[in-house]
């Protein structure tokens, strides 16, 4: 009678280990994405400075904590839950700025790939740095 009752045990925990170990679960693993402003030209004419205080802004705004390394550098470091955090490097000029991975705590990054989460921190730095930045008067 036993024997019935382990053989659909093993079967359940055979199903759960093979769900967790497919790649559908590690899905959440993704490519790190570089991210930034290319072309600051449509915003008009901009100096280094107007655009690091944009960045400095942004950044700070959603709770990154911001830090002026040199004239074009800045870092800046979030905060999860679990823990995890994240750090990038934002060089950038008049005419543009690149946001590129630095480095992470419990965010799983190994050879070019990291939990999605990371992505969607530096998409909204992204779009909170674009924000900040002075339009031209019309």
């Amino acid at each position: 009678m036993k024997r019935y009752v382990l053989a659909p045990t093993v079967l359940v925990l055979a199903v759960l280990v093979f769900a967790f170990a497919s790649p559908g679960h590690a899905a959440r693993s993704v490519p790190i994405q570089t991210y930034g402003n290319a072309n600051l030209s449509s915003y008009g004419k901009l100096t280094a400075d107007q655009v690091g205080d944009a960045i400095i802004r942004g950044g700070a705004s959603i709770g990154w904590q911001m830090s002026k390394v040199s004239p074009g550098l800045i870092t800046a470091t979030v905060t999860g839950g679990r823990n995890s955090s994240a750090t990038v490097e934002i060089q950038y000029s008049a005419q543009e700025y690149t946001i590129k991975y630095r480095d992470s705590i419990n965010m799983k990054a190994q050879g070019g790939t990291i939990i999605s989460t990371y992505n969607r921190w530096v998409e909204r730095l992204q779009r909170n740095i674009d924000a900040q930045i002075p339009r031209p008067l019309k």
